[in-house]
C-alpha cells in the first residue's frame, strides 16, 4: 500500500479563484513568547483543493456536512485529457470507468497552478462525458484543474444536480503509477457549509 498526497498546500495569500477573497492565515501566538504556538485562518470554501456540494451551485439546502463519508471514498479511476480543449465521452472511458465510483481527470493544467492561464485556459468536460458520468453511477469527479467548465458553469450544475460531487485543484496525478488499483479519500471538514477543503489521497493498491 501507498498513499500520495494530492492536494495544494492550504496557506497565507495562496491562489485563489480570479474574484475570490485572500486567503489570510496567521500566526497569532508563538512559543517563544507565550509558551505556545495558535493559528488563525480567514477563508472561503473554494480555495485549494477542495469539494463542491450540490448547495454550490443548485436551489438545495444541504450541506456538506450533511453528505455521509461514504461520498468521499472509494474504488477511483484515472482519465488522461492532454492536449484536449474537450473531453468528450470515448468508449474507452466506459472500460476504465467499470466498478469505479470516482473518478479523476489528469489534464496536467496543474503545473500553472496560480497562473492567469490556469483559469483561463483550462479543459472542459463536454455534455457527453458529464452523461456517461452520470450514467455509470459515478459519485465524484476530480481534476487537476479549477473547474470542470466555465461561466455559466453548466457542467456544475448538471452535475451536481444529477448527485455527482467535484473534487477540484488536485496535484500530483502524475505520480499514480500507470494502470495501478487504487481508492481515494478526499473528507471535507465537518462544516456546514455548501463547499470545503479536503486533503485528497490516493491509496495505492497495487
Amino acid at each position: 500500500m501507498k498513499l500520495i498526497d494530492l492536494s495544494r498546500d492550504i496557506f497565507n495569500n495562496m491562489p485563489v479563484y480570479p474574484g475570490d477573497a485572500c486567503v489570510k492565515v496567521c500566526h497569532t501566538h508563538k512559543f517563544s513568547q507565550e509558551q505556545y504556538n495558535n493559528h488563525w485562518i480567514e477563508t472561503g470554501m473554494h480555495v485549494g483543493t477542495h469539494v463542491d456540494g450540490a448547495m454550490h451551485l443548485t436551489d438545495v439546502y444541504e450541506y456538506i456536512c450533511d453528505y455521509p463519508l461514504e461520498r468521499f471514498y472509494g474504488p477511483a479511476c484515472l482519465i488522461h485529457t492532454f492536449g484536449k480543449s474537450v473531453l468528450e465521452a470515448e468508449n474507452s472511458h466506459l472500460q476504465t470507468m467499470r466498478g469505479k465510483s470516482i473518478v479523476l481527470i489528469h489534464t496536467g493544467m496543474d503545473r500553472f497552478y496560480g497562473q492567469d492561464i490556469y483559469y483561463s485556459n483550462h479543459p472542459v468536460l463536454d455534455l457527453s462525458f458529464c452523461r456517461m458520468l452520470v450514467n455509470q453511477g459515478v459519485k465524484l469527479v476530480g481534476m487537476d484543474s479549477p473547474s470542470p467548465d466555465k461561466f455559466p458553469y453548466e457542467m456544475h450544475k448538471y452535475l451536481l444536480g444529477n448527485g455527482v460531487l467535484l473534487l477540484e485543484n488536485l496535484t500530483n496525478l502524475d505520480k499514480i503509477p500507470s494502470g495501478s488499483d487504487f481508492e481515494l479519500m478526499a473528507f471535507p471538514l465537518k462544516i456546514r457549509a455548501d463547499s470545503c477543503m479536503v486533503r485528497a489521497v490516493a491509496k495505492i493498491l497495487v
